[in-house]
């Protein structure tokens, strides 16, 4: 068994996606044939909240190399000062 059991690749976690083919739906084609993504949000033009494996992210990145994808757990909230 290999990897932290928390980022195991057939397990389902939220991403934050950013890029171009966000905003030009180019993504939203593409999830039509990628069963299994679910869409969480969309928090702004070219930005959406998905709930995928890490197989699937990676997938993602590969197909579209303009696109970002973070998981959403590695993102930190802003401190308002």
């Amino acid at each position: 068994m290999k990897g932290n059991p928390m980022t195991d690749s057939n397990t389902s976690q939220q991403f934050i996606v950013q890029g171009d083919p966000v905003r030009s739906g180019q993504l939203n084609e593409h999830l039509r044939r990628e069963p299994g993504v679910t869409r969480i949000a969309q928090v702004a033009p070219d930005v959406v909240v998905l709930s995928m494996t890490k197989t699937q992210a990676d997938r993602l990145k590969s197909t579209f190399a303009t696109l970002v994808v973070e998981p959403d757990s590695a993102l930190k909230p802003f401190d308002a000062d």
